[in-house]
Order: C-alpha cells, then sequence, then structure tokens
C-alpha cells in the first residue's frame, strides 16, 4: 500500500478513501443562519501523497489571511496561523491516517476562527491525546520514512513539540488535539479570527493572502497592474489573479482605470 499511495500517479483509483476535501466556511458554523451549507469554497484533492501534500498547502496557504503593516518601503507580513504549525498538521493527516478505513477522507475545514484537520483513525498504537507529546509511535513508517527523505517530514518525532511553540509564539492558544475511535483532529485556533488583513480600515475578513499582497502592494507603490500582480504571485494563473483584483473592485476596496493592456489598479 505505501509504494501505491507514495509512487502510483493516481492511487485513488484503488484507494479511494486516500483524498482529501478541503472546505472553506464563511463563518464560524458549518450552516450559515439559513440553515443552508455555509462554505465558500470546496476542493477534492487526488494524486500520490507528496502531491497532496504540495496542493493541499497551497491551497490552505492561498486562503490565509495577513497582516500587512506597511512603513515607508518596508513590508512586514504575518500569517493567520504559524506556517509550521499548519504544515505539520496537514503532513501528519497524509502520513498517519489510517488507509484501511474506507469511506471517508481527510477532512480540512478552515473557519474564520480555527482550522480543522480531521483524519480517519484513531491514534495509533499506545498514542493518546495525554501522551501525544513525549511519545511517538508510526502507523504507516514506510510513508512517514517516504516524506521525511523527500523534505515534507523535517525532523522524526519533533513535529507536535514545535507546533505547539509556534502557535504559542505566535500569540494563538495551544493547538487542541480531539481523540475519538474512528478519526483524530487537529484544531488551530486564530486568535485575531481574520479581522483586518492590512492597515486598511473596514477591510472584510474575507481578503485572501494574494489579495492582501495587492493591497499592500498598492499602499506601496500607488496602483498595480496585472502583470505586477503576476509577478508578486507568480505560482498562480493568472485568471485567478485576475479575478483576485475583479473582486477586490466589487468590495469597494480598489478602483479599476482604463482597459486592456492599459489597465491598473488604485485604491479608493
Amino acid at each position: 500500500m505505501a509504494g501505491m499511495l507514495l509512487f502510483a500517479k493516481y492511487p485513488q483509483q484503488w484507494l479511494p478513501q486516500a483524498g482529501i476535501i478541503f472546505v472553506k466556511f464563511v463563518g464560524t458554523e458549518p450552516r450559515g443562519e439559513d440553515g443552508l451549507a455555509g462554505y465558500a469554497r470546496r476542493e477534492e484533492l487526488t494524486g500520490p501523497l507528496a502531491r497532496l501534500v504540495e496542493n493541499l498547502w497551497n491551497l490552505v496557504w492561498g486562503e490565509m489571511a495577513v497582516s500587512a503593516v506597511v512603513k515607508g518601503l518596508q513590508r512586514t507580513e504575518t500569517t493567520e496561523y504559524p506556517q509550521f504549525a499548519v504544515r505539520e498538521a496537514l503532513v501528519n493527516a497524509v502520513a498517519h491516517r489510517d488507509y484501511r478505513l474506507k469511506g471517508r477522507r481527510i477532512e480540512v475545514r478552515m473557519f474564520s476562527d480555527r482550522l480543522e484537520v480531521i483524519s480517519p483513525g484513531g491514534l495509533p498504537g499506545f498514542i493518546t491525546v495525554d501522551n501525544i507529546v513525549q511519545e511517538h509511535f508510526s502507523r504507516n513508517p514506510r510513508m512517514v520514512t517516504g516524506l521525511f527523505h523527500w523534505g515534507y517530514i523535517e525532523e522524526l518525532g519533533l513535529g507536535i513539540d514545535k507546533m505547539i511553540e509556534e502557535m504559542k509564539n505566535a500569540g494563538h492558544k495551544p493547538p487542541e488535539f480531539d481523540a475519538k475511535p474512528y478519526s483524530f483532529t487537529v484544531r488551530l485556533h486564530n486568535a485575531r479570527t481574520r479581522e483586518a488583513v492590512t492597515q486598511f480600515s473596514n477591510l472584510p475578513s474575507n481578503v485572501n493572502t494574494r489579495q492582501a499582497r495587492a493591497l499592500a502592494y498598492v499602499r506601496e507603490r500607488g496602483s498595480i497592474t496585472n502583470r505586477e500582480f503576476r509577478q508578486l504571485c507568480d505560482d498562480v494563473s493568472p485568471e485567478t489573479l485576475r479575478l483576485d483584483l475583479v473582486d477586490l473592485v466589487e468590495k469597494g476596496m480598489l478602483i479599476k482605470i482604463g482597459s486592456k493592456k492599459g489597465t491598473y489598479y488604485i485604491i479608493k
């Protein structure tokens, strides 16, 4: 099984439970005030483990808000959650879930005040919530070894410790670990509840990382073009970036000037 999950092009053909579901919710609950599903985005990820980790990280990173403080020509960014803590939670879910359990995939749920990573399968071996920091046991040692050698796991056995430390250093409460017989959940709380992501008044909480960078760039330079935005986020498709700017215009945060190749955007 480990070889298939690590090296097969599409292991979900044989192990459909090996995929991941990502859901971004609008508020703090799965359902909105009308009782309907309250999510703004839902993605299903497939592929070998390394690709799952990379694609999931890029997806979560793109949806994380940032605080950007601009002083002169210098800009300091702070992400919504510590990068290491998020990446460790995601990698652990992929590496340690119980792949024998059918009918359920890893779920990553992003709320306005927290991030939940739900992994099918209870804690392995003798691991409990009480000893998870001190003790180490791998349900899938070959998968863990493969991810370690590829650089996705930085140091065997020390990730949980550092995750807790990073959350505390960032001013958040420590991660919550919820163990049930057939699932394990890591819950990262955001003390800032994704409020203002840059130094702009009345900034909506649903501005993503890319849009925050665009706004900070405009504040620094006075304007931004589609080409300049692509240079800021060169790993994102041009169409996604164009829609990001359109969204900022619709939210009343930017003004579009010109048309076609002469288009640029300024603060409203």
